[in-house]
């Protein structure tokens, strides 16, 4: 019997459940579909069928439109270029770090040099010391070549970037309303 009623519960349990996911995805439904028809562009096709004379500001609405994506894309290649700029930061940050570990290195050397010549230690250790020391200077210095690549190419990135934000930036100042008089494009802050 007992088992019976842990079926039945369990089965109940199941159903309250799937009812109550399936209501809140009707919900969740609705909600989105209200949404969507706030936010979704106007149809086209039901535009074209608006008369000339009520087309009123159409072609002001669709210059301010122009501009703000010119803005926006400009915003973009900004941030573009703040990260490039800070990329060659850190690359800058690397080299100098590269010089240090090399300078380091080179100290080592000199220290164990001055050893071998004194004839100091375990001969045979030293001479193990100062190759790995080499080996790890050549390292270096190949790390080095690679981390000045990569300066180079962000620099000329960088270079490339403000070119193309001055010149999309005299292009918006340049931009002329067809309809008349230049309207003010309407900023949120910025230029």
């Amino acid at each position: 019997m007992n088992r019976i009623q842990n079926i039945i519960v369990l089965g109940l349990l199941t159903l309250i459940f799937v009812a109550g996911c399936s209501t809140t995805q009707e919900l969740k439904t609705s909600i989105t579909s209200k949404v969507s028809s706030i936010t979704d562009n106007v149809d086209p096709a039901i535009v074209n069928q608006v008369p000339a004379d009520k087309k009123v500001g159409f072609s002001n609405a669709e210059f301010n439109l122009d501009v703000a994506n010119q803005k926006l894309k400009l915003a973009e290649l900004k941030s573009e270029l703040a990260g490039n700029q800070k990329k060659y930061a850190g690359l800058e940050e690397d080299s100098a770090n590269n010089f240090q570990k090399e300078a380091a290195i080179d100290y080592d050397l000199v220290k164990i040099e001055a050893i071998i010549n004194s004839a100091l230690g375990k001969q045979e250790d030293n001479l193990k010391v100062k190759a790995n020391l080499q080996s790890k200077k050549l390292s270096v210095q190949s790390d080095r070549i690679k981390i000045n690549a990569n300066i180079e190419a962000t620099k000329r990135k960088s270079d490339s970037l403000s070119a193309e934000i001055v010149k999309m930036d005299e292009a918006i100042k340049a931009m002329k309303f067809a309809g008349g008089k230049t309207p003010e494009p309407k900023t949120s802050g910025g230029k």
